[in-house]
């Protein structure tokens, strides 16, 4: 953020920044179906765009700035693993039939929605595969694909499924169903989203569309096309679905025009939704009593896959054996009884969190016919089809973004604020009827901090629009209704202190020292956390200066609105009705925790810890897209919370990463296990233990283990290069041989040092340079590691040279696996085998390497052999390698890569980590 302490105007200011954002809707406009511009285009257009009237006084330089931010966001593509059981025919389709709702929702985001091209690109390109990896509604016979897309929380997953419904409905599909949630208002946000980008008209008003009134989002563009299609839902609060509203309308499933339903995880709405369509099953031949439904293909999309929609019930025998009379948990049993009464099935889970999906065990099933509805339960939802990993576009803010640059000491960052009081007040493990009769000074401060995030918006011409903070300290409702009664008491003082100055209080004097603490000078930490598609859009921007900022806050405080949303307030966030622009502070609790979006939020104050990985990330609202205001956001929690997130997202990207290797392995869902890193503690689990009955814990150490990084993020290459330059500069004088430069006796403290400051990708998770830190640590203290072998690999087979510390190399040359992602560069080996053996006795290794397999040894025995000539290595002594890596079509990385492999000997007392696998782990792997 670029902020000033001089004065500048604030009505220029708004009108520079609304016409700017005018300019650009303009601009894109006039570009059309142009595809990806190029520089020259863009400037070609700002030209045209600038003659004409209401924009000839804009900077064109700012205007291109901002566009050029916008259109060069980083979309790193998806990976997808699947089973190998399909046909593409997507691409034959589109070549054949006028895919108009796909059109119209294209339309919609890209000129309206201003989604850059390459994300819609890349949307495009993802739904087309899932629909490749599930079946053409016209294929004849029997089928049932089950698939699983993961994405980041606030990542667009909602976007993702509406334009797969979008092109499903092209493609033929006529009968879509979306559980969306378990509660009434995700259900109708839910809803709203569909009416904006599929539907194309308002369901409150009508259940398909008409040329008249109610039309909206991708329906309401000047020259949209009216396509039918028919809701029986709407996103009224009330609008769930109803036997008696369907029946009342008489639409026609499986007839020429396509049907969608959005509905709740209720046991009551499911259990008539089955009933419903059961009315046009016919008796199974294969399943005497049970009633089938032909000829009329479903696609059931499952928003927050991991929610409800897990079975929680025991399933296996004491012997681990499946129990096939087992009756799982309600709405898991009636989600599969729903695919199961269709002949043809196709069912996509979309989550952020997909500890409980993959725990789901690979082989459970259910023979169990409910007596009532007529449908065998049949198998679990485990993704055996296909699992999708929805890499995010890097002007989203995650984890990473927030987390990844706090002060360890005090836990502060760019975009944290820490808070020491809020305990005080709200300590963990209160009960439901603590009295809160003061708020936390820090909770003060962060409503202080919202509201001028509020004004500055104003300031940047952002008025109509919608401005959200969350304030989630506890999750009892009575205790939400005293803090939200207090926070409207502060609302109310603050607001007659700024409309009538001279009746008392400190308010503005506390607001400028808010805006001095939190806004003014971080443009510097911001930007090293911002990518320049976020920071470009904001500093194309007029700076912001506090006169105008404080202009702005009289308007600013009136707009507020404090709404509790809880299972017992009847209110809700109706961002739908306030065209002008919803100014909310959220109080709540759970029913803010799963999949509700808060638009246009800002602010944070986030105490409550919770149990579970995935309960934590989904609780973290705060992520997502933040255009022109990712610079004011602020997150106010604890240190313990910070590192719990910290350690959170390592777990999971480390999960995810497992999605890429399978790719890498060209492995099946059911070929391929996934593991989750424990956390230390007994106080955080990685989802409810009801969810993990199948999962095995595991325990992995570097005990005997060869690591090697085989992933690079680029981002790390340069401070990864100086940090090993500045090791092996500080070795001395080695020796060389052969083709490598060898020092021995190295203290283990030297080699700590270097892997402490060493940072290996997200992804490397069995060559993770702060564990081996740790691990060389703990050992040093017990006598063990204190010298080590180092060598560095000088004369590798690229052809080009290179300096590491004041020694002039050839880089080693290792193919890229993954091309297509712009931002890392991945191997599939390392560690050429002689390297490895450089400080063991040649003929003791020869001797294990070259013996015959024993006879109760199998496809793991090259394996275990490595492992035992590692335990010729004595307990005090460790090797490390280091491999320059030519980072070949990567010219923007000018250093090389520095891979490091390092053996560690058989030390039965160096501990390990813990991991939870699935079942197909359980099967596959050898973790020994």
């Amino acid at each position: 953020m670029t902020t000033t302490k001089g004065a500048t105007g604030s009505q220029g200011a708004v009108a520079d920044g609304r016409a700017l954002d005018q300019a650009c809707r303009l601009v894109l406009a006039l570009l059309g179906e142009s595809g990806i511009p190029t520089r020259e285009q863009l400037e070609a257009k700002v030209r045209q765009a600038l003659t004409m009237d209401g924009y000839g006084h804009l900077d064109p330089a700012l205007v291109l700035r901002s566009l050029e931010s916008l259109v060069t966001v980083h979309v790193p593509g998806h990976v997808v693993i699947d089973d190998r059981q399909f046909s593409p025919w997507i691409g034959e389709v589109r070549s054949q039939t006028t895919f108009r709702f796909w059109n119209r929702y294209v339309a919609w985001l890209e000129g309206y929605r201003m989604l850059p091209r390459k994300v819609v690109r890349e949307l495009d390109s993802l739904t087309d595969d899932i629909l490749d990896r599930l079946r053409h509604p016209a294929t004849d016979g029997p089928w049932d694909r089950r698939g699983l897309v993961v994405g980041d929380v606030q990542s667009g997953k909602t976007s993702n499924y509406t334009g797969l419904v979008c092109k499903a409905v092209d493609a033929g599909y006529k009968l879509v169903i979306v559980l969306a949630g378990l509660h009434d208002n995700l259900r109708s946000q839910t809803q709203v989203r569909i009416d904006e980008g599929f539907l194309g008209f308002d369901t409150r008003r009508a259940h398909a569309p008409t040329a008249g009134g109610g039309r909206f989002g991708a329906g309401s563009m000047a020259d949209a096309k009216v396509l039918v299609a028919h809701s029986l839902t709407n996103s009224s609060d009330k609008g769930d679905f109803k036997a008696s509203v369907a029946k009342q309308l008489n639409v026609v499933l499986g007839g020429q025009d396509p049907v969608i339903l959005v509905v709740k995880k209720n046991v009551s709405i499911l259990t008539n939704l089955l009933r419903w369509v059961l009315n046009h099953g016919v008796e199974d031949p294969e399943q005497p009593g049970c009633l089938i439904i032909r000829g009329m293909p479903v696609l059931v999309i499952d928003d927050e896959a991991d929610h409800a929609s897990v079975n929680t019930k025991e399933f296996l025998n004491p012997d681990e054996t499946i129990d096939p009379e087992h009756e799982p948990s309600r709405i898991n049993g009636l989600i599969r009884q729903l695919l199961t009464a269709f002949e043809q099935s196709a069912y996509v889970g979309y989550t952020a969190t997909p500890f409980a999906n993959v725990f789901m065990h690979h082989e459970a099933e259910s023979d169990v016919v409910d007596p009532d509805l007529g449908v065998r339960i049949g198998e679990d939802l485990f993704p055996r089809s296909f699992i999708l990993n929805m890499r995010t576009p890097d002007n989203h803010i995650g984890p990473e973004r927030v987390f990844g640059m706090v002060d360890e000491g005090t836990g502060d960052g760019p975009m944290v604020v820490t808070v020491d009081d809020g305990p005080d007040i709200f300590p963990r493990g209160h009960r439901k009827d603590l009295k809160v009769t003061a708020l936390p000074e820090s909770l003060e401060m962060a409503m202080l901090a919202w509201l001028l995030v509020v004004a500055a918006r104003m300031v940047r011409g952002d008025k109509a629009v919608h401005n959200s903070m969350l304030v989630h300290v506890t999750r009892y409702t009575e205790v939400q209704r005293q803090v939200a009664d207090l926070v409207q008491d502060f609302v109310d003082d603050v607001r007659r202190q700024l409309e009538y100055p001279g009746t008392g209080g400190d308010a503005l004097t506390r607001l400028e020292q808010t805006w001095n603490a939190l806004f003014v000078g971080r443009d510097e930490d911001l930007a090293a956390i911002l990518p320049a598609s976020v920071m470009g859009p904001i500093q194309a921007l007029p700076p912001l200066a506090w006169p105008a900022v404080r202009d702005c806050l009289v308007e600013a405080v009136c707009k507020v609105k404090v709404r509790t949303i809880n299972g017992t307030a009847k209110e809700a966030l109706d961002y739908v009705d306030h065209k002008e622009g919803l100014a909310v502070i959220a109080v709540g609790a759970d029913k803010l925790s799963r999949g509700l979006t808060l638009e246009g939020l800002s602010v944070a104050y986030f105490l409550r810890p919770a149990r579970a990985y995935d309960t934590l990330l989904q609780m973290g609202r705060w992520f997502g897209y933040r255009p022109r205001y990712a610079d004011l956001c602020r997150l106010f929690t604890t240190r313990d919370l910070v590192r719990l997130y910290r350690w959170i997202d390592d777990a999971t990207s480390e999960l995810r990463a497992t999605f890429d290797e399978a790719r890498d392995q060209d492995a099946t869902p059911l070929e391929f296990g996934h593991r989750v890193l424990s956390h230390p503690g007994s106080l955080v689990q990685i989802t409810a233990r009801q969810k993990m009955r199948a999962a095995r814990r595991l325990q992995v150490g570097f005990s005997a283990a060869l690591a090697e990084t085989v992933a690079f993020d680029l981002c790390h290459a340069e401070a990864n290069h100086a940090t090993v330059s500045d090791f092996v500069a500080a070795l001395g004088q080695g020796r060389t041989v052969k083709t490598r430069l060898v020092w021995s006796g190295v203290s283990g403290a030297r080699v700590e040092g270097m892997l402490r400051n060493f940072r290996t990708a997200r992804s490397s998770w069995k060559a993770n340079a702060q564990a081996m830190a740790d691990y060389v640590r703990g050992r040093l203290g017990a006598g063990c590691l204190v010298e080590w072998t180092v060598v560095l690999v000088t004369h590798g087979d690229s052809g080009v040279r290179a300096m590491v510390g004041p020694h002039e190399i050839t880089m080693v040359a290792r193919g890229n696996k993954s091309p297509e992602d712009a931002g890392h560069y991945s191997i599939k080996v390392l560690v050429d085998k002689q390297d490895e053996w450089l400080d063991l006795d040649p003929a003791q290794v020869a001797a294990i390497i070259e013996a015959p397999p024993a006879p109760d040894e199998d496809r793991r025995s090259d394996r275990l052999r490595r492992r035992r000539v590692r335990a010729l290595r004595p307990r005090t002594r460790g090797l490390l390698v280091l491999y320059p890596i030519h980072a070949a079509g990567r010219p923007d990385c000018a250093v090389p890569l520095m891979g490091l492999g390092v053996s560690f000997p058989e030390d039965p007392d160096g501990g390990t980590v813990a991991y939870a696998a699935n079942t197909v782990m359980q099967m596959v792997e050898d973790w020994s």
